[in-house]
């Protein structure tokens, strides 16, 4: 466990840019020393909705090893398999990070070959809850369409549906010029309305998701507005319009769009984070429940970049997109 004067002096983002060093080093007790007891680790479940609902343990059932919710104690005893899956080790280069109110969020791509043949590339936002110095909860988002095509596991073709969560759960007051920008942008998308999202966003802005089995290139890449799919990669915003245009003939019952938190930087760079929970029954009969953090950069209080990050397997399953 992290000594006192460690925890002493780690801000936010301190403790939650330790523990990704840690996990970069490979050094699952290294990892383990930055967390508060009681401490908690969530990833996505894939088509597995019910298994990944962030408050529910699914414990042995879960159908990762590594994946759903579980105590930040049992995470760390199984990452110290990491070597064995990971021969060469398995890297987590931080891209951006920033903290605010007790929260950091961290952006990370990965790098590693899974038993030393197969490519792991994964591209993750690490949601970080910190008190005292000590990490008291992680929520990681990452593709778990690429996870899914590089790492065996149990019941990854299992299909579950989670409770439909309580649409006025959260409600944000609009106070600051990040909650402001996000509910244009969120409300835009859950209203199916493209104009509202152009009017939310500069000129040039982008939009960048991850693709699944085939990698594209990093949010970092320069935006491609020649792109044919423009639901992967990054695209000008202006291509996503149209699509979210459609989205009353593709949830002809409608679609929820709903904050859960957001956080700002503290600092006052201009990129705020929110994670949301997405919920609606696709033209094709399925039901869609995803859940993202977007992170956006702000200039003069309009969004001139979006990263998606969220569950890509339970995404393209119900699309019918072969990624």
């Amino acid at each position: 466990m992290t000594s006192g004067p460690r925890a002493a002096r780690a801000s936010t983002l301190e403790a939650a840019l330790g523990l990704i060093g840690a996990l970069d080093a490979n050094d699952a007790e290294g990892v383990r020393a930055w967390f508060a007891p009681g401490g908690t680790w969530w990833v996505d479940t894939g088509l597995d909705r019910a298994a990944g609902e962030p408050d529910v343990d699914p414990g042995d059932d879960r159908p990762w090893p590594l994946h759903g919710l579980m105590p930040a104690s049992l995470k760390c005893d199984l990452l110290r398999g990491l070597p064995e899956r990971f021969p060469g080790g398995c890297r987590q280069h931080v891209r951006r990070s920033f903290a605010g109110d007790g929260v950091a969020v961290v952006e990370v791509e990965g790098d590693g070959l899974f038993l030393g043949e197969r490519p792991y590339r994964n591209r993750y936002c690490f949601v970080v809850e910190v008190v005292d110095g000590l990490v008291t909860a992680v929520r990681e988002y990452l593709d778990t369409a690429h996870s899914a095509d590089v790492f065996e596991g149990r019941h990854l073709d299992r299909r579950t549906t989670a409770p439909e969560p309580d649409p006025d759960a959260v409600s944000l007051t609009a106070s600051t010029a990040g909650e402001r920008a996000v509910v244009a942008f969120l409300g835009a998308i859950e209203r199916a309305d493209g104009d509202a999202l152009l009017a939310a966003c500069t000129p040039g802005a982008t939009w960048w998701a991850d693709g699944g089995r085939i990698r594209t290139p990093g949010p970092e890449a320069p935006a491609d507005p020649g792109a044919e799919l423009v639901v992967v990669g990054r695209v000008p915003v202006a291509l996503r319009a149209p699509r979210i245009g459609a989205f009353a003939q593709t949830y002809p019952d409608g679609f929820r769009l709903r904050p859960l938190r957001v956080v700002e930087d503290a600092a006052g760079s201009g990129l705020v984070a929110v994670e949301a929970r997405g919920q609606g029954r696709h033209r094709g009969g399925s039901t869609y429940q995803n859940r993202y953090v977007f992170v956006l950069g702000l200039e003069d209080g309009a969004v001139a970049e979006v990263r998606e990050y969220c569950d890509t397997r339970h995404a393209f399953d119900v699309y019918g997109l072969v990624r």
